[in-house]
């Protein structure tokens, strides 16, 4: 438990800090992708729950609508378990791509909670967000993984 509260706590650390330039729309959103490493390789435990209060946490991190990104997480946690069972079976290069897919859903999710709550424009910039998930996955689940088979 301890491990997972640690690699949560760094991927919020690391996402309230953000990136401040032109490049912020190609950052992944870190937390998700590790919510989805512990909901894909720990399901028993991780489920909708999980991604549910943590969806709630960054919403009051990041001052959102009650429930904007809560909903997108357990959104995409969902769909994620209905995959879990063949993911496993996966290489990297097509787990990567099925984390696209994850992000690119809580994307529109998000960005169409944001224009109805908020109302403002959409930019297609927001969604570049899927290509940093692609090139992390591979680099996050080898580093967790390590983290999750060693024995504390």
């Amino acid at each position: 438990m301890l491990r997972i509260i640690l690699s949560l706590v760094m991927a919020m650390a690391l996402a309230q800090n953000g990136v401040r330039s032109d490049w912020q729309f190609f950052a992944p959103p870190l937390v998700l992708l590790v919510t989805l490493y512990w909901v894909l390789f720990a399901p028993p435990v991780y489920g909708l729950g999980f991604a549910f209060l943590i969806g709630l946490l960054l919403d009051l991190m990041r001052g959102a609508p009650a429930g904007q990104y809560a909903l997108a997480f357990c959104v995409t946690a969902y769909l994620a378990q209905l995959a879990e069972p063949r993911v496993r079976h996966f290489v990297l290069f097509h787990q990567a791509l099925l984390v696209g897919l994850l992000t690119l859903v809580f994307q529109l999710i998000v960005v169409a909670v944001g224009l109805v709550l908020e109302g403002g424009s959409l930019r297609l910039a927001e969604f570049h967000s899927v290509w940093g998930a692609i090139l992390l996955w591979p680099p996050l689940v080898l580093l967790l993984r390590r983290l999750h088979d060693r024995v504390w």
